[in-house]
Order: C-alpha cells, then sequence, then structure tokens
C-alpha cells in the first residue's frame, strides 16, 4: 500500500509558498519597488509574448531595465488580481500611461511561472481568458442566455466632487474599519454586518469584481465611491440586471460622508454612463415606501415615478418599494 501523506504534504508546501510569492509580487508591484521585485525572479527569467521563442526580455537585468524604462515614460500599473494554479501566477493590472492617456486604462494580465521559488518566465496577454487558459484556470463563463454582459467603464466617472472606480484590493481594510465602529455600517449602505472580519470584507470586495468579469457572484458588480481627490471608499453602488436591459441601481454611503450629495452624485454619473453607451434601456431604483432619504437622492438625480413592487427581502419579510426610473 502506498502512503501519499508525505506527497501531499509536499504538494500543500509548494501551493503555500507559491502564495506566498504571489503575495509578494502583488506589494512589490503596488508599491513599484524594483528592488524587492528583483529579489523574486530568477537571473534567467524570460519576459515576452504567448509563443515567442526569442522574447524581448531574457534575463533578470533585461526585465528590470524595461520597467524601468516604462516608469521613466510615465507608465503605471495597479495589480487587480493575482491567482495561483499550480506553478502559475495569474497577475492583472490596469495599466496608464503617457503613450495610452487618451485610451484611460488598459487591462492587461500576466502569467508566472514559478520554479525553486522564484519567477522564471512572464507571459504578457491582453485577454484575460488566454492567460487563464495559460495558467490552467477556467475562463470567464458566458454567463445565462438574454443575462447583461458587464463591461467596466472605458473612461473616468468623476465629476467635481467625487469619483466613481472599480473595487481594489485596499478596500478591504477601509471595509473592515468602517465594521470595526460602532455605527459605521448604519443604514446597511454596504452589504455587511457589524464586526464584519477582515476576511468578510476581502469576500465583498471580490465578489464585486467577479461580477464585473461576469463570474459567479452574488452581489454581482459595484463601483466605488470616493471623494474627489480622496482614495479611500466613502460608499458604493451595486449594479443588478432585471433583464429586458434594464439595470437597477443600488447604493450607500458611508455615516461620515452623507449630507454632502455624494449618493445623487454616483447615482446620476452611472446612469448617464449605462445609458449613454448602451448598457442599458432604462436605470430603475427601488425604494422603500418609508425611506425618505433614498427618494430625495432619487429625485436630485431625475428619476421619476414609475409604480410599486411587491419585494422579498431576506430575514425581514415582504416590503413594498416605489420603482423609479430614468
Amino acid at each position: 500500500m502506498l502512503d501519499w501523506s508525505g506527497w501531499e504534504g509536499l504538494v500543500t508546501g509548494q501551493r503555500d509558498a507559491t502564495q506566498r510569492l504571489a503575495g509578494r509580487v502583488r506589494q512589490a508591484l503596488e508599491a513599484a519597488d524594483l528592488t524587492a521585485y528583483a529579489d523574486l525572479l530568477d537571473p534567467a527569467v524570460r519576459w515576452g509574448p504567448p509563443g515567442d521563442p526569442s522574447p524581448p526580455c531574457q534575463n533578470r537585468d533585461q526585465v528590470l531595465a524595461w520597467c524601468r524604462r516604462g516608469r521613466g515614460t510615465g507608465t503605471r500599473a495597479r495589480v487587480t488580481e493575482t491567482l495561483v494554479s499550480g506553478d502559475r501566477i495569474l497577475v492583472g493590472l490596469k495599466v496608464t500611461g503617457s503613450q495610452a492617456a487618451a485610451a484611460g486604462e488598459k487591462d492587461r494580465w500576466q502569467i508566472l511561472t514559478v520554479r525553486r521559488g522564484r519567477i522564471t518566465g512572464i507571459t504578457g496577454f491582453g485577454d484575460r481568458d488566454e492567460a487563464a487558459a495559460c495558467a490552467g484556470l477556467a475562463a470567464t463563463p458566458a454567463g445565462p442566455s438574454g443575462a447583461a454582459r458587464w463591461a467596466a467603464p472605458g473612461h473616468r466617472l468623476a465629476d467635481d466632487q467625487i469619483e466613481l472606480r472599480l473595487p481594489e484590493p485596499p478596500d478591504a481594510a477601509v471595509l473592515h474599519a468602517y465594521a470595526a465602529q460602532p455605527g459605521g455600517l448604519a443604514g446597511a449602505w454596504v452589504p455587511l454586518s457589524g464586526g464584519a472580519s477582515f476576511a468578510d470584507c476581502q469576500a465583498l470586495a471580490g465578489d464585486w469584481l467577479a461580477g464585473w468579469r461576469n463570474q459567479r457572484s452574488f452581489h454581482g458588480p459595484a463601483l466605488v465611491i470616493v471623494a474627489a481627490g480622496e482614495p479611500a471608499l466613502t460608499g458604493q453602488i451595486g449594479l443588478g440586471d432585471r433583464g429586458d436591459r434594464v439595470v437597477e441601481l443600488a447604493y450607500g454611503v458611508a455615516p461620515a460622508h452623507r449630507g454632502r450629495g455624494y449618493a445623487t452624485r454616483a447615482v446620476r454619473l452611472t446612469a448617464r454612463w449605462l445609458l449613454d453607451e448602451g448598457h442599458a434601456g432604462l436605470v430603475e431604483l427601488r425604494i422603500g415606501q418609508a425611506n425618505s432619504a433614498s427618494q430625495r437622492v432619487a429625485a436630485a438625480a431625475g428619476f421619476t415615478a414609475a409604480g410599486t413592487v411587491q419585494s422579498q427581502v431576506p430575514a425581514t419579510c415582504a416590503c413594498r418599494e416605489s420603482r423609479l426610473r430614468l
């Protein structure tokens, strides 16, 4: 009889080591710390497009030189995801730069191949499904027939007071801080309960991003509300598919930031983007009839009444909601 316990322990140890390496990769890239990144690279690391037998970068010095040139021309990269599959790490990036300023952010993916605790190969992709296939991960599912195919905004959504952006990993820590504060989640402005763990907050941010990737998501995609010039999350606005090209918005603002018109501005910006770019034929809000504050937000954002609906709210029972449309 074969004893697999030692083998299983070895496989688990390798997986944990790759997970730790993925965390160090994220930290180095987010901090734009080339010294820390250099420590993760094998001296003979190769970097190029898939299938290229002679990639542009064929050692660590060339990879670092390429990164320095990019930094010098204003190129910046923000990490959106890191997933481990065997000896490979999928890294999602939002790339901006002086040469791509007119196009805004570009989505890019890299597959990092790991050997002996260091990165020996970097393959670049412009399509996530191709990158996922290279790493042996599941591609983005097509979704149910007739369901909305979400696509993140291709341009900046902002006015002189707020900006809307996709969720980011640091948002989990901000959500956790709100959850730890007495009354920090008052008004159920975000789908978390008081005292929620950091893991719960990470899971919520991940769920929002899964919605944008058209993957399985309980809450669906959401945009984060931030005050102009401030990076920290102050609220969120979620998107829900009601069918027949109707998108429902659900929004909330943290207690300390209410009364400044952020919700109205966020609803107006999101609705106009959805309608102007053809992502929706109608934008809808469903507001409890006793929720006068949200009704004022809807009116200020230009929504008009379109009847009432009976909705089943988990753990509470049915409630009557006003339906407003733009």
